[in-house]
């Protein structure tokens, strides 16, 4: 289980599962749901599209293609569907992602020949404090 998680795959769907069947968010707080209200529910969001595969941890870092993001970016401004659903829909694990992706391929951002490797900048010799003046 990741450091950052506070329930197993197993446990989410537990307390999942009793959500749907009509159990309340306190109620599921005093059986021990450690996860804020607003994130639980994106977590039955996702679980009722996705599945458990929606409940999974990426077994290592996530990578999209260029066209996928800008889709996804050009999918919320021309729908106007919500970061949220966009997430959900696509199973996207965080909306930071959309939100950068959305910068990225708008006039705010890059165009789509992004490059995600920062460049390398040459730092100059130290000035002496008379090339200063």
């Amino acid at each position: 289980m990741y450091s950052n998680m506070k329930h197993t795959v197993a446990e989410l769907e537990y307390y999942i599962l009793h959500y749907l069947e009509g159990m309340t968010f306190p109620m599921l707080k005093n059986l021990g749901l450690q996860y804020e209200n607003t994130y639980f529910l994106f977590k039955v969001r996702l679980y009722q599209l996705h599945g458990i595969d929606g409940l999974q941890p990426p077994t290592k870092q996530q990578h999209y293609s260029s066209e996928f993001k800008e889709q996804v970016a050009q999918e919320r401004l021309i729908n106007k569907i919500s970061i949220y659903k966009l997430a959900i829909k696509y199973n996207i694990p965080s909306q930071k992602t959309i939100r950068s992706w959305i910068f990225r391929y708008t006039n705010g951002g890059e165009s789509q020949s992004y490059n995600s490797k920062p460049e390398m900048y040459l730092i100059k010799e130290k000035t002496t404090y008379e090339e200063k003046a």
